[in-house]
């Protein structure tokens, strides 16, 4: 590959007077357009590496998701690249799987390539509350999204979950709905919270809160949920009297709850409602359309790259928080109860 003194052989320059073009500094521009012209001639890319190890900007962002086979991250993730690329940055995305000790040293490995700040998106409960994420944002500019609400001495975007969760509640109470069950990760604060507001919401009307009506799916956060959730629905359904609706905590187990429905040759939603989370693509694909609630993942992605600039530049040095309300999305799987 060609070297920053390739490059000032082919202009017949010096090599400082090249690197002051490559950095963006003051210089004639006769200088500037013979560089430009030895650049694209030998095709020379710059070493942003080299460039952070120097001081200057590396221009990339770090990225950390917990699951690449989960449209909800892909989605957010998008509107952050395209966020980035206005600003003429790179960004270098990592998935955690959910592994807490993963998650610190990609955001570590993600520190010492000299990225200009990192956005980290569902953190894990355990490095948030250790005091990880404190300590690294004292070293590096840095974004938690959906981090633990309750959260406030770091940057974050969080959606209100809970009031997401009290939407879909409230809709179906009113459509009659009093047998509601619930599909939930094994853990996750998210998780937590939305079943707090099911459980509150049924006694708040005098309704039964059966234990027996919480599914947990030991991979609720990446593809193979569908599958899980199938099977754990399909037992379900076996029950009698079964549910009239079910609440999945995102669209990957909906769908699988979905398809156990059809397995089993329950019409949705005549004979059973079933509803999502995140409004994701997974919720207008298919032939039947799916109620979900809609998390916002473009205003999620735009306004943690907004908030991570606000960060690098210094502008605003006390932490920050962003609150997004959701929306619940009606669609063709929700109904009044079958009576």
């Amino acid at each position: 590959m060609p070297t920053i003194h390739d490059i000032a052989k082919e202009a017949g320059l010096s090599i400082a007077s090249v690197s002051r073009v490559l950095n963006e500094l003051p210089v004639r521009e006769e200088t500037m357009k013979k560089v430009q012209a030895a650049v694209r001639k030998l095709e020379y890319v710059p070493n942003f590496f080299a460039r952070g190890l120097s001081g200057a900007e590396s221009r990339s962002i770090g990225v950390l998701i917990t699951s690449m086979t989960n449209s909800y991250y892909m989605e957010i993730t998008e509107a952050i690249e395209r966020r980035l690329r206005e600003r003429d940055f790179t960004l270098l995305l990592c998935s955690t799987d959910l592994d807490e000790a993963l998650e610190r040293r990609y955001l570590k490995e993600h520190m010492s390539r000299r990225v200009d700040g990192c956005i980290v998106i569902d953190p894990a409960i355990g490095n948030v509350r250790s005091g990880f994420f404190k300590g690294m944002a004292a070293q590096l500019p840095l974004v938690l999204v959906q981090p633990d609400p309750d959260i406030r001495d770091l940057h974050s975007v969080i959606v209100d979950q809970r009031e997401g969760m009290r939407e879909v509640m409230d809709y179906f109470i009113a459509q009659k709905h009093e047998d509601i069950a619930f599909v939930r990760g094994l853990s996750g604060y998210s998780y937590d919270i939305k079943e707090e507001v099911w459980r509150a919401s049924l006694a708040g009307q005098g309704l039964e809160v059966r234990q027996d009506r919480i599914v947990g799916i030991p991979d609720g956060n990446v593809a193979e949920a569908i599958a899980e959730t199938e099977a754990a629905v399909s037992k379900l359904l076996l029950v009698t009297p079964r549910p009239s609706a079910i609440f999945c905590c995102n669209d990957l187990m909906a769908r699988g709850a979905m398809k156990a429905a059809a397995k089993a040759g329950i019409p949705v939603p005549q004979e059973l409602s079933i509803c999502g989370h995140d409004n994701s693509i997974l919720a207008i694909s298919g032939s039947l359309g799916l109620s979900s609630v809609d998390l916002k993942m473009r205003s999620q992605g735009r306004s943690a790259v907004d908030l991570l600039f606000q960060a690098m530049e210094g502008k605003d040095p006390e932490p920050r928080r962003i609150l997004i309300a959701p929306q619940l999305v009606i669609r063709d799987s929700t109904g009044p109860r079958h009576i």
